[in-house]
């Protein structure tokens, strides 16, 4: 049986827990000159218990004395079952009472009680407190945890506690391996000959000999593993739940600092986050704003607490707040942690990160709370992963890939794709090079507001256009970049028209509610200009020159070239961007050039075309290039000539 599990014990001080641990392993977790001389637990205490050939645990032995509740709580982090151990001649004591409502905190669901120094009472006096134990643990998750009479001095009850030790820890299901390695860092050396070595209960994931890891928080190079070892004996791996001893190489003394921890990957600092907290029963109440100690692991920081779904927090009661941190962390979504008042000497609950990378709530409004609520529900039901998927999308507001939810959730890839596998997945799917790209309805919907705000502002800038702007000029307008995210507005442009939110005519887009809307006086304006420009025949064609007329009739140049478009939109004239011709003169000089033409095999050139119609040499370039972008001439060198489809104009007219 392969099991990677961590035993912690829990319990006030001098109920024997070092002693217990010593008889259950022959390993003394007291090893410091003070705690020998004070006959009590300083240090955190390191262990393993061998229930088997194939079957080894790893122990963390914690302080009970009150004034090291911060060691407690760093040892009791990523433990996986509890032996609360609660001496006969004492019973429940406040320490008991405090280590067992930061375990309830942390999340440890599994354990066992050891009423040890039975050697001490009578039988009566055992009974009494077994009764007082089952009460003590009534309501809680412990509370059909089984209670072994024993005694650290003379083995009473030693084998029958190691049965019910390895019951417990076989009963413990497999954890799912998340898709990060972390470990906090309890205790460093510098071993003469093999270098740093450095000790830790391994949260999540997993990691080889002769990988990289890297320390946080702080920005220090990748440290090269060396050798591992797991309960005294060197392997290639560890994984969440191994007690691990790591040599690594790189990793100077100076730079560790309590509270740091090793990654398999660089990890982004945070010193804010939102969380569900909870206080333990009797504590008094806070209001919206106040100044705690966090602890999480070997880390602690001075704290401020927003309230942002209630006023106020009482003792029993939970609620959701922002956290501030004085100090910069490594955490992740579901890590869980302590609070202590701000003297640090009472322990007054704790809680749960829901998102380790939210926005700054400066305004507790509703829908920050819904939203709020709605995240807290995904985050503490482990089942509705569906719904930790969406709300990662939707916090992202872009679209992500499988693999990114996954690094951000802490889980494997594969669970991630199993669940969005799921037919009708609420989300929107974007295949792009081979990847595929999830995104919230929020995300799309305010692309879609973007891109009809951004037309609107088209039509206004050229309200005598029929047609828009084309996907990339949009993009552009909408600041977004070419490759993906012109694929996603290309999409969603595609939706829209399905949807018949807009028009498209040929590559353009427009709103479908749009039409070419002219008051009088635009109406007069273009009037005047198309007779204008009609009248003018082919001498005076030029913008310039028209637009020294038009100024006359209150004509601004951007409205001149807007009515030349329109104009050349509704084919009442042909307009090049220097050139404006009427269409009645087009039709005119194209028959006369095509007749011409047919009379001439031999063709005509550029200088006899502009004594045929008596134009300027710019308007004669203009009419060559309308001509030949028909297909009714074509010019070789210096001539032109009339082709087939010239002749069938002829001949059709």
């Amino acid at each position: 049986m392969s099991k990677h599990v961590i035993m912690g014990t829990a319990g006030h001080v001098d109920h024997g827990k070092t002693a217990l641990i010593r008889m259950l392993t022959g390993i003394d977790c007291d090893t410091h000159k003070e705690e020998k001389e004070r006959g009590i637990t300083i240090n955190l205490g390191f262990a393993h218990l061998e229930l088997d050939d194939d079957f080894s645990i790893g122990i963390v032995d914690v302080p009970g004395h009150k004034d090291f509740v911060k060691t407690m709580v760093a040892g009791a982090y990523g433990i996986d079952f509890v032996l609360l151990v609660i001496a006969a001649d004492s019973g429940i004591m406040p320490q008991t009472k405090e280590h067992f409502n930061i375990l309830k905190m942390l999340g440890i669901r599994y354990g066992l009680v050891a009423l040890n120094k039975c050697d001490l009472v009578d039988n009566e006096t055992v009974e009494l407190a077994r009764l007082e134990i089952t009460e003590f643990l009534e309501g809680s998750p412990l509370e059909h945890a089984p209670v072994v009479p024993v005694s650290s001095i003379t083995g009473q009850g030693i084998d029958l506690l190691k049965e019910e030790i390895k019951k417990i820890a076989a009963a413990i299901p497999e954890k799912k391996l998340s898709s990060v390695f972390r470990m906090y860092i309890d205790r460093i050396f510098n071993i003469r000959g093999i270098g740093i070595v450095v000790t830790g209960s391994v949260l999540g994931g997993k990691i080889n000999v002769g990988r990289e890891l890297y320390l946080m928080p702080g920005n220090f190079d990748a440290l090269k593993i060396k050798n591992i070892e797991r309960h005294g004996q060197p392997v290639d791996s560890v994984m969440s739940g191994d007690r691990a001893a790591i040599n690594l190489s790189g990793l100077k003394y100076e730079d560790f600092q309590r509270g740091m921890l090793l990654a398999d990957k660089p990890l982004q600092e945070i010193s804010m986050m939102d969380a569900l907290i909870e206080f333990f029963p009797g504590i008094q109440r806070i209001e919206i704003w106040s100044q705690m100690i966090f602890h999480t692991g070997t880390f602690s920081s001075v704290a401020r607490i927003h309230l942002l779904n209630k006023d106020e927090l009482s003792g029993g009661d939970s609620a959701i707040a922002q956290i501030h941190l004085k100090k910069p962390a490594i955490l992740l979504n579901n890590d869980r942690f302590i609070l202590r008042n701000s003297s640090s000497d009472l322990t007054i609950g704790g809680g749960q990160i829901i998102d380790n990378h939210p926005l700054h709530h400066k305004r507790r409004t509703e829908k920050l709370r819904f939203s709020l609520e709605k995240l807290t529900n995904a985050i503490t039901d482990h089942e509705d992963q569906a719904a930790l998927i969406l709300l990662e999308i939707e916090k992202a507001n872009k679209p992500v890939t499988p693999l990114q939810i996954a690094e951000t959730l802490g889980k494997q890839l594969h669970e991630i794709e199993k669940t969005i596998q799921v037919e009708n997945f609420p989300a929107h799917h974007y295949f792009f090079e081979n990847k595929l790209f999830l995104a919230s309805e929020t995300y799309v919907n305010h692309l879609k507001n973007k891109i009809i705000l951004a037309l609107k502002d088209w039509h206004e800038q050229n309200p005598l256009k029929e047609t828009g702007p084309e996907a990339k000029e949009l993009a552009g307008k909408i600041k977004l970049q070419q490759g993906f995210e012109l694929f996603v507005l290309q999409k969603t442009l595609d939706e829209m028209l399905a949807a018949k939110e807009l028009k498209k005519t040929g590559s353009t887009f427009s709103l479908k509610e749009h039409k070419v809307k002219l008051d009088r006086k635009m109406h007069e304006q273009i009037t005047w200009l198309e007779e204008t420009i009609q009248s003018a025949n082919i001498q005076r064609t030029s913008i310039n020159e028209i637009e020294a007329s038009a100024k006359l009739n209150e004509i601004r140049r951007g409205q001149l070239i807007m009515y030349l478009q329109y104009l050349t939109a509704n084919g009442k004239i042909y307009f090049n961007g220097e050139e404006a011709i009427h269409a009645s003169v087009v039709n005119g000089i194209r028959n006369k050039l095509l007749n011409k033409l047919v009379e001439t095999p031999r063709g005509i050139n550029e200088k006899e075309f502009r004594m045929l119609v008596d134009g300027t040499k710019k308007a004669i370039q203009a009419l060559i290039h309308i001509f030949t972008q028909e297909g009714i001439i074509e010019k070789q060198t210096f001539y032109l000539y009339i082709t087939e489809k010239g002749r069938e104009y002829l001949t059709n007219k």
